[in-house]
């Protein structure tokens, strides 16, 4: 039998007590993060993107709010199989693609494809590249295959194309269709 000190009713309330102290000893609270997914069409597929040669790139800019960006991810949504070669490039004085941030390669396969309205993307770590500020691009050219991507109708004017041949340069020029492309940022304190 318990002692009349410890009655059911008082053993609640050690126990309470004992919890209590163990919640306020334990670690410190997590980080908090807050994350800025960027993106330009309106998550309604309707068509799609094709590079006609290895020169061709689909280029977005992506303005950041003020300070600086950690990168975390892409995610691209992708509609046959094939190699696109990813960069992000820092912004020039004119206000295009300058020099290159980074540029990964990634062989879309059959798992990573998407009908347009399953939710499937591609993701692209960007976790260990450089904090970003300003405005920075995005282009995506096949490296191999026919890769293509699913696209929205919505003309975002932040999306453009160009021809990097030197036999045939073409600059960027503004396209009616947006990418599914989402750039996912972390804010830098």
């Amino acid at each position: 039998m318990l002692p009349a000190s410890i009655r059911p009713a008082g053993l609640v309330a050690v126990i309470g007590f004992v919890i209590a102290g163990c919640a306020t000893a334990g670690p410190a609270a997590a980080k908090r993060t807050r994350e800025l997914v960027m993106a330009y069409d309106d998550s309604r597929t309707t068509g799609t993107v094709a590079f006609p040669s290895q020169t061709y790139e689909s280029v977005m800019r992506f303005e950041l709010p003020e300070g600086e960006h950690r990168p975390l991810r892409l995610r691209l949504q992708a509609e046959a199989a094939g190699k696109l070669e990813i960069t992000l490039y820092d912004s020039t004085i004119f206000e295009a693609p300058g020099e290159p941030i980074v540029t990964v390669t990634r062989e879309l396969e059959k798992e990573d494809l998407s009908n347009g309205k399953d939710g499937r993307w591609a993701v692209e770590d960007l976790g260990n590249v450089k904090p970003l500020k300003g405005v920075i691009w995005v282009g995506i050219k096949k490296a191999g295959g026919d890769p293509t991507l699913w696209s929205s109708s919505v003309v975002s004017g932040q999306c453009f194309v160009r021809n990097n041949d030197p036999q045939n340069l073409i600059g960027l020029l503004p396209v009616k269709r947006t990418p599914m492309i989402r750039l996912e940022l972390a804010a830098e304190k």
